[in-house]
């Protein structure tokens, strides 16, 4: 099996090495990722200049060292330059994260952990998408790859097809009683409950700053949201077509 490897957070983040070491049991592994924290950059790709390809010296803490190129660009640009131009050959399973906060309900609209396996998704590869949550000391990134192993294992192990698209979320692994367990959940899709901090303001200019700490709201205790919030790791598939199908009847009315 060969896997691709990217991320959001920047090819030299934390995350990304303890992904490498939790796939790497699994097959070939190759990792193209943003030269820069993408954090927020959602499903954008570089359009308005050439993106630049540089071999990069990609080890993980346990000594692993892969083929890796960091990329001036997005999430989805890595993966779609790396699929078109950068790996010769197939890719079996694209791999994004571990990303440095959780990316459960709506966040997946902003992420782009989630945008770069939507990418790969988009190409006809299956993809999974693996972040976990913040904690003031810090992200728990070797206890997230220790779980990540055997989930990906597991996974692949059931056979990911070209339209599995899943997006994984670790809850808070400081405390010694998470996690409790692998939950399949549903997207939650209440509003973020965030805030702008104002930094200055000199009457004919205002600048704003969004805020580090925000919150999901609630919208039923199956979801995602929830499950996470007490010690699940959830596993949450998604899909690329937006339609909303339940509402083509209504507005296929306007149709001549």
């Amino acid at each position: 099996m060969r896997i691709l490897i990217s991320n959001d957070d920047g090819i030299d983040a934390p995350g990304i090495a303890a992904l490498v070491d939790a796939a790497y049991p699994l097959g070939e592994v190759m990792v193209v990722a943003p030269d820069s924290a993408q954090s927020g950059a959602g499903h954008g790709i570089t359009v308005t200049h050439p993106l630049r390809a540089k071999h990069y010296d990609f080890k993980t803490s346990n000594g692993r060292a892969v083929e890796a190129y960091s990329v001036n660009g997005r999430p989805a640009d890595c993966v779609r330059l790396a699929v078109r131009m950068l790996i010769d050959g197939p890719v079996d399973l694209v791999l994004s994260g571990i990303n440095k906060g959780a990316n459960d309900g709506v966040c997946v609209f902003y992420s782009g952990t989630v945008a770069a396996a939507a990418e790969a998704r988009l190409l006809g590869i299956p993809a999974i998408a693996l972040s976990c949550q913040s904690e003031p000391d810090g992200v728990r990134f070797d206890r997230a790859g220790e779980l990540a192993g055997p989930i990906l294992a597991k996974l692949v192990d059931a056979g990911m097809e070209p339209g599995d698209f899943l997006n994984v979320n670790f809850p808070v692994l400081s405390k010694p009683e998470f996690p409790v367990g692998v939950c399949v959940a549903r997207q939650n899709r209440a509003e973020l409950h965030d805030y702008y901090e104002v930094l200055s303001d000199n009457g004919d200019e205002t600048v704003y700053q969004l805020g580090r700490d925000y919150d999901t709201g609630h919208d039923g205790d199956d979801t995602d949201s929830h499950a996470m919030k007490n010690g699940f790791v959830t596993i949450t598939p998604l899909r690329i077509d937006m339609t909303d199908h339940e509402r083509l009847d209504r507005w296929g009315l306007m149709n001549d």
